[in-house]
This record gives C-alpha cells, structure tokens and sequence, in this order.
C-alpha cells in the first residue's frame, strides 16, 4: 500500500480539501492505519493531480491562498481498483517497541515498563477514538451502504488491533513485574 492508494481511497468517498484529507490523517481514519505528514500529503496530492488521478477546483478565499477541493477522476479511480484487485500480503510488523524487547534488557526494568505504560495509555486513548469513530455506522448497521459496511468493518478492525495492544501491554507489564520480584 502507498500512500497515494490512502488518499484516492479517501477522495472515492468524496471530495476534500488537502486540508481534510491531511485532518484525515492526522485525527480520522487515516491516522488508525497510516502514518504522513502535512507536506508528504501535499506532495502526493501534487502528484497525483500531475499524473491525471486527482483534479480540484480551486475555491477563492478572501485575503488568502485558494481553496482546493480534490476529486478523484476516472483515471485515478482506474489506478485505485487495479490496485484493489491486486493480493495483498499481511505487512510486516515495524515497531519500535519490538527492538524495545530484542535490547530491552541493556536499560532498566522500570524505563521498559514505563514506556510500555506510556504506549498502553496511547493505545487505550485509540481505542476510545476508533470506537467513536464506529458510532454512526453502528446506530445504521441494517441500513448502510456496502460502502459504510466496509468502512464500518475495517474499523471494527482497527479497534481490534488497538484492544490487543492494551492487552499485550498488560500482560508484559505484569510479567516483567512478576520477574523482578
């Protein structure tokens, strides 16, 4: 997955500014599952107009730089589903938190296990997000559209994947509790 797939995803949808697709990214959906910046966001949407996948209207704005409101096009729509159709592998897991455990044992206990709580409260504080996030497709399960299904299930997902990490971190923490004793 590219970050290009990300944004086209999110423009399938509807038509945002490179304002709301980078909020996307930064608070919403996007941030559950891909990390990019302002400027690599703005980038690729540069990019992705070049190439012919986005076009935007651009929006005058009084005392300010315009407004651009993205649309994917047909083309972009034709390079998100020939990637759609494509397998996808489960993705490595890159985390650094990983390495934590492989040299973990050159710090102190107390250093590993307080950033394991450190994460163990991002993790939590995700879950809540990510479970607000589900509320409106929840209150219209029977009646939504195969494409709020999807969305509804992916981050069913997401909120899975949150839980886990507060789970793992629990368990870690109480292990290394029982084995400094």
């Amino acid at each position: 997955m590219a970050l290009k797939h990300t944004i086209l995803a999110f423009l399938s949808r509807q038509s945002l500014s490179g304002y709301e697709v980078a909020k996307e990214f930064a608070e919403g959906f996007g941030s559950c599952f891909w990390k990019a910046s302002q400027q690599q966001i703005y980038a690729e949407l540069t990019k992705l107009e070049q190439q012919g996948s986005v076009t935007y209207e651009a929006i005058p704005q009084p005392g300010r730089l315009d407004k651009k409101i993205y649309s994917i096009t047909a083309q972009g729509m034709k390079d998100l589903t020939d990637w759609l159709t494509q397998p996808c592998e489960p993705t490595a897991i890159r985390e650094d938190l990983g390495v934590m455990g492989l040299a973990g044992h050159l710090i102190s206990h107390q250093e590993v296990m307080g950033e394991i709580e450190r994460r163990r409260k991002l993790h939590a504080e995700m879950v809540q997000q990510v479970t607000k996030m589900d509320e409106h497709f929840i209150q219209h399960l029977k009646s939504l559209e195969l494409k709020d299904l999807y969305m509804h299930l992916i981050i069913r997902r997401a909120i899975r994947y949150q839980e886990e990490w507060v789970a793992w971190c629990d368990e870690a923490l109480q292990a290394i509790a029982q084995a400094v004793q």
